[in-house]
């Protein structure tokens, strides 16, 4: 291992500088020598080249504690948050010169005598630093996290350290274990129970918008550990003669919520998540419903029925597509209109993002009307009141006389109170791939992800199987190609593209990972695209851990326009046991391989096919009438599809050679047999799923 010359140079700049210097600008510009040190080398090979050069990072130590003392506080000057980059290079001997500076934080932080929250994030700052330069590290990052928590994130100086804490958390890669151990001590019940109720929805806030979304932090599996944490501090907010507190709970219920579903890989854990949070959550705001006499359905004539979609927030994500291309098509049918009128009630969850006004505009343009009365109540910001959005929901949705509330969501606190408040006469779960959720006010469940099937059973659950087509301006807009080919620069030119889109922690796995490395081995000229947003650390960690040397192989871009991107990618290798949903669908509708690993074995799946033909002959001849073709070739074509569907890991593994070994014209063929099999498909869904969405509502 050799020192990095860049850092080697660094060391003797700035020890130089500590050196000669006299005055406090003389530290700052020692300081800015290592920030922009840290904006050019890896923070692996600083530490590295540290510890093969001790004697100089032993001295610097000495140096920056000295100088410090000595220049700044000794003389009642304060530092900013950015000499934490001193956190490098000071070592764990005590220093007991910074007691005094840790005592006079500690006293005033917080403090009855008139501290605003400006002075209060100086105090956090002087009492972190402090500790650091004590030889306390780990205590001086624990004592950031647990105070700057406690921090109302609406005042100016909160944004600085809220960039302050994404950007250097990161370049020091502050281990996760010190945030846990941090947030484990301020959500401790009798601790949080004692703070004020802003500082309480504080902590919830800096966890999500903050701490979140550090990269190595992101998605991080151990963030699960503070679950039993969380749950107590919710059930101890669960009480329905208390309005203010039952505020907080919804705040609480959503924010656990988003947490686990960016980390739950199982229908197991959502089943303990539904039996944990939702039910009896649902229960208790039943019982506050009936405590505070809100207003109830009552069944009133009228022209038409009205059906509510309740929805999360406006934006561009898999279940809008869904449900935008299903009511696209539903609204086209004369018998529904005749009887039906649609409206959307948006709970404007900006803690999740902003909503999209194009989204809103696309329902508008098809004749829905959009209520988005709870936006309203975002000008609080993180702070804004999730009761005071549930009411004013519940309350316009009985003034409306909704005769339906179709909810695609399974546990956000304020879907969850709308629903247990019971605001229609009949309530129905749609969903989206969670099959577990329940709670005593729905009535009926549906779902598309039914397999062409009008009854499933999921989990112990009945599901009426909706069918959607798909509009097809999500799934094959048009692209230029430049657009394409500018894009596909970013990756080597002379390499093979598989990859997904979607969640990464669905390729967390190390079952998947092993197979995926096997390919690529077998394909040198082979690179993984894995794009989304997730737990990039610890995919990384596990294709390090079965083989290192693939490393540099895979490619983590974040977020990506899946419009692109599905020209981008030349094969599909979906995720398993967890596969991608709708971005697989919109990926395979345009024409490029895909390889999935069903979870019916081939018989199963031979006679689930048998079956749909035999219950849908006459729509299956009338669509192969209308494609030019027999019932004979689209039996032969669907039998061809399995080339594209494996049923284990070694048939995944087989199959998966076979099409990387397809020759130009064998993938022309199979892209011209799926993009047929899908037009009659799609036919046959959008009749059968306007039909029986029409048997369900009547």
């Amino acid at each position: 291992m050799n020192p990095n010359p860049l850092v080697q140079n660094c060391i003797k700049n700035v020890s130089n500088i500590l050196h000669n210097s006299n005055q406090k600008q003389h530290i700052d510009c020692a300081i800015n020598e290592l920030l922009n040190l840290t904006s050019n080398v890896s923070i692996k090979e600083i530490q590295d080249t540290l510890k093969i050069q001790s004697q100089e990072t032993e001295l610097i130590c000495k140096l920056f504690r000295d100088k410090i003392y000595d220049l700044i506080f000794s003389k009642g000057d304060i530092v900013s948050s950015a000499y934490m980059i001193v956190y490098l290079f000071i070592d764990k001997k005590q220093d007991n010169r910074f007691e005094s500076l840790i005592q006079i934080a500690d006293n005033h932080l917080f403090g009855k005598n008139g501290v605003n929250e400006e002075e209060n994030i100086m105090l956090i700052e002087l009492g972190s630093i402090a500790r650091i330069l004590a030889g306390k590290k780990d205590e001086g990052i624990k004592y950031y996290i647990k105070n700057i928590s406690l921090i109302d994130m609406q005042v100016s100086s909160a944004d600085k350290s809220a960039s302050f804490i994404l950007n250097f958390f990161d370049i020091l890669q502050i281990p996760f274990e010190l945030l846990i151990e941090a947030l484990s001590e301020l959500l401790e019940i009798s601790y949080f129970m004692s703070l004020e109720a802003k500082r309480r929805r504080s902590i919830f806030n800096w966890q999500l918008q903050v701490f979140w979304n550090i990269k190595h932090f992101f998605n991080h599996r151990d963030w699960l550990k503070l679950y039993p944490l969380w749950e107590k501090i919710l059930y101890e907010l669960l009480d329905p003669s208390d309005s203010k507190k039952i505020d907080e709970a919804l705040y609480v219920h959503f924010f656990i919520y988003h947490m686990c579903g960016n980390s739950f890989t199982s229908q197991e854990q959502w089943k303990d998540f539904n039996k944990n949070i939702s039910q009896k959550a649902s229960l208790i705001y039943e019982e506050f419903s009936h405590t505070f006499n809100l207003p109830k359905p009552k069944p009133i004539k009228k022209p038409k029925k009205i059906i509510a979609f309740l929805r999360d927030r406006l934006v561009e994500n898999s279940p809008y597509k869904v449900e935008y291309s299903f009511l696209k098509d539903l609204l086209e049918n004369s018998v529904f209109k005749q009887s039906y009128e649609i409206k959307i009630y948006n709970m404007s969850f900006i803690e999740k993002s902003d909503d999209d006004s194009s989204i809103k505009k696309s329902y508008e343009d098809i004749g829905i009307e959009v209520i988005d009365i709870a936006s309203s109540f975002n000008r609080d910001g993180y702070y804004n009141s999730h009761l005071a959005k549930a009411l004013c929901i519940l309350e316009r949705m009985i003034a409306d006389n909704v005769d339906i509330l179709i909810s695609p969501n399974n546990g956000y606190g304020i879907s969850d109170f709308i629903l247990a408040c019971r605001v229609a006469l009949t309530q129905i779960f749609w969903s989206h791939g969670n099959f577990v959720y329940d709670v005593p006010q729905i009535d009926l469940k549906l779902t598309h992800i039914c397999g062409n099937l009008p009854i499933i059973h999921h989990e112990g659950f009945e599901f009426i199987g909706i069918n959607v087509r798909m509009d097809n301006k999500f799934y094959n807009p048009f692209i230029p190609p430049e657009i394409i080919q500018n894009e596909r620069k970013k990756y080597p030119q002379d390499k093979l593209i598989i990859g997904i889109i979607g969640r990464l922690t669905k390729i967390d796995s190390i079952a998947y990972l092993k197979v995926i490395i096997k390919i690529m081995q077998e394909y040198p000229n082979t690179i993984f695209l894995a794009c989304g947003n997730g737990n990039v650390h610890q995919i990384k960690e596990k294709i390090t851990s079965i083989n290192p040397d693939m490393t540099e192989r895979f490619y983590f871009p974040g977020y990506v326009n899946s419009a692109i991107y599905g020209h981008i990618i030349d094969f599909w290798p979906d995720s398993f046991p967890m596969q991608q949903g709708e971005s697989k669908i919109e990926f395979n509708a345009k024409g490029g391989l895909l390889l999935i690993l069903s979870k019916e074995n081939l018989q199963d799946r031979t006679k689930r096919l048998q079956n749909w033909i035999q219950n849908n002959l006459k729509a299956i001849e009338t669509e192969c009438k209308n494609k030019n073709i027999t019932l004979d070739f689209f039996k032969k074509i669907l039998i061809k599809e399995l080339s594209y569907i494996a049923f284990d890991e070694n048939d995944y593994l087989n199959k998966a050679f076979i099409l990387l070994n397809a020759t130009k014209q064998d993938k022309q063929n199979l892209k011209q047999n799926k993009e047929l099999i899908r037009s009659i498909y799609e036919g046959i869904r959008k009749n059968q799923g306007i039909d029986s969405f029409l048997r369900i509502i009547k």
